[in-house]
């Protein structure tokens, strides 16, 4: 005789586990963190250099050496922009919590 099982008990009987990090993965998230770390530096001098080098081309009225510090300057805040959403639309892409 043959028995037939219900499908949602069968599925009840299966644990589900949570995710477990390998070995090893917190020096991963380390130098994760420290080239976030470094990112947000090189942004702030980024900013502060285009700032220098565009008042330095306004100053002795070089016209291009301004406008490359305020591309400069307009590169960095985009950066900037992108650097603070970066982490929130990946993970809403991702289908995060």
């Amino acid at each position: 005789m043959i028995e037939l099982f219900d499908t949602v008990t069968l599925l009840a009987q299966i644990p589900d586990p949570g995710p477990v990090a390998p070995p090893g993965s917190e020096k991963i998230l380390e130098v994760v963190g420290n080239a976030k770390w470094g990112a947000g530096i090189a942004l702030l001098m980024g900013f502060f250099v285009g700032l220098l080098v565009w008042a330095g081309g306004r100053w002795v009225d070089h016209h291009r050496a301004g406008r490359v510090g305020l591309i400069m300057m307009l590169c960095s805040l985009a950066g900037g922009l992108l650097y603070g959403i970066g982490w929130q639309l990946i993970n809403h892409f991702a289908g995060g919590a």
